[in-house]
């Protein structure tokens, strides 16, 4: 499949930082990570984890997968069997490794990957979570691992994807937040480990997915959810 790397819809800030670098930011701030975010995240990925509604026995991945705030979540629920957590920061999976033995749970498979080049056969997965990791990808990684998203789900699969995002509904502190986090996101990419406002529906409609659906989630941590699926 060719992969289209235009860009559609409304387009980010520019991200200097390549996956090895990002890799080694978030190992380093894997241990106090969701000391910082996780309450404030918290919103969306469980709006995220409801519209993902992965039923046991499907095979499940998620890509990104930090310190398995909602991996952990889900096997909990419905099993670890099939079930795999893949991220490029050796750190994170150390923290979700801690994280799931603490929940007693038949460990999973924890994967040191890159969403770039994912270890999964064609059409293989049933269902794919992503939370705050495109935005923090350069725009030409983003249209590679879109089209590796696309690549390993089956007909009818399904990706949920949840981002940080500018288009925030009209909320006054949400748009402040989002103005102020732009500007000094400019000053300086690395302090925000990539991350920056995404608009992603417009991407995933135009490499193929059949139907997308999107919500947002504030305020406080401004964010979208977006369900996307696979063309049968």
């Amino acid at each position: 499949m060719s992969q289209d790397t235009a860009w559609h819809g409304p387009k980010p800030l520019h991200n200097p930082l390549d996956v090895a670098r990002l890799g080694e930011i978030y190992s380093r701030t894997a241990a106090f990570y969701d000391e910082i975010v996780a309450t404030r995240q918290a919103s969306a990925k469980l709006r995220a984890i409801e519209v993902l509604a992965r039923r046991p026995g499907e095979v499940f991945v998620e890509v990104g997968a930090g310190t398995a705030w909602a991996f952990a979540r889900i096997v909990v629920s419905s099993g670890s069997e099939h079930a795999y957590a893949l991220d490029v920061a050796t750190g994170m999976l150390d923290v979700a490794r801690s994280v799931l033995e603490e929940q007693k749970v038949a460990l999973p498979s924890l994967l040191l990957g890159d969403g770039r080049k994912l270890p999964f056969s064609d059409a293989s997965i049933d269902c794919l979570l992503n939370t705050y990791t495109f935005e923090v990808l350069a725009e030409n990684d983003i249209s590679r691992v879109l089209a590796e998203t696309i690549r390993v789900l089956r007909p009818g699969g399904r990706a949920v994807i949840v981002n940080l995002t500018d288009a925030t509904n009209g909320g006054i502190e949400d748009e402040a937040m989002i103005a102020d986090w732009k500007a000094r996101y400019e000053a300086d990419p690395e302090f925000f480990g990539g991350a920056r406002p995404l608009q992603l529906e417009s991407m995933l409609r135009a490499r193929g997915f059949g139907r997308v659906t999107r919500s947002y989630v504030g305020p406080d941590w401004p964010s979208e959810v977006l369900l996307a699926i696979k063309q049968a």
